[in-house]
């Protein structure tokens, strides 16, 4: 039993702050070994260090990134750097490094490359982000498309649209109207917040995760719910938690982001009942 545990396969990983990192390890812990590069992305030589004493590794996901919209913006050198052309050096790396059997490279994408609209949005939809953290994300998105036959190893693109995490920095959508709900302003005006996304659950991410793993998915594919939740809804039950203080916001309907999660249902991806809203009351 001791022997078949440790011939677990071994996923090497960035992003040790990352709440979708430490998400997936806790649930599959059982299933892989897991070994951190915990130096930033950006240090191209303890990079190459850390890969040349790990060479046993057989799977890697990049789970780094600087994933707050408002900090890419104002930040897009160290955006680009970091969402981009340091993951780019890390195919590289894994390219260049003799590991005994490395087969499969993961790197985690956003919904933010996609352009904001009232359909359902599938792998093909149109990409036009409207923030420099989508912008840099598709960049990588698209060099890897374009470049995966070069490399020996397969390449998958998980693109996932919104979760919510108790441990989430500020600069996400639910922290950040927390934070407003719990100042002492009686009566809070918000813009441009009409709208919907899609959410979906940290257990699911997991399993979707997961299957690309298992199967060694190449290319891009959604992990979403396919449902949307309309934002308002979202600060009217965050509201009656905290303080239930009055709210006002622009009436008028704006598009959002919902995805189409069929091609990761067509590799046998099996998404359990949603349950962010009983995350959310946590």
């Amino acid at each position: 039993m001791k022997n078949h545990y440790n011939k677990r396969p071994i996923i090497g990983y960035t992003g040790k702050n990352s709440v979708l990192a430490r998400s997936f390890i806790k649930d599959y812990n059982h299933k892989f070994q897991f070994k951190c590069y915990s130096d930033s992305i950006n240090n191209h030589s303890k990079l190459n260090k850390w890969f040349k004493k790990n060479l046993d590794i057989n799977i890697f996901i990049n789970f780094a990134a600087i994933t707050s919209p408002l900090y890419c913006n104002k930040n897009k050198d160290e955006a680009l750097l970091t969402n981009f052309k340091s993951v780019v050096n890390i195919l590289n790396l894994v390219q260049s490094n003799k590991f005994k059997d490395f087969n499969y490279f993961l790197t985690i994408s956003s919904s933010h490359v996609f352009k904001k609209t009232f359909k359902k949005l599938n792998e093909n939809s149109i990409k036009k982000p409207s923030n420099f953290y989508g912008k840099s994300k598709l960049k990588l998105e698209n060099f890897i498309l374009k470049n995966s036959n070069k490399f020996k190893f397969k390449i998958g693109i998980a693109r996932i649209f919104n979760y919510y995490n108790h441990n989430q920095k500020k600069g996400f959508f639910i922290n950040d109207i927390i934070d407003k709900l719990n100042n002492r302003d009686q009566i809070i005006y918000l813009n441009n917040i009409n709208t919907y996304r899609d959410f979906i659950s940290m257990e699911n991410i997991n399993t979707a995760l997961y299957k690309m793993i298992s199967l060694k998915l190449t290319n891009d594919f959604n992990i979403c719910s396919g449902q949307k939740i309309y934002l308002p809804k979202i600060i009217d039950i965050l509201n009656r938690k905290f303080l239930n203080k009055k709210i006002i916001f622009d009436k008028k309907k704006l598009p959002g982001l919902v995805g189409s999660n069929i091609k990761l249902k067509s590799k046998g991806w099996k998404i359990k009942k949603n349950n962010f809203i009983n995350d959310l009351l946590k």
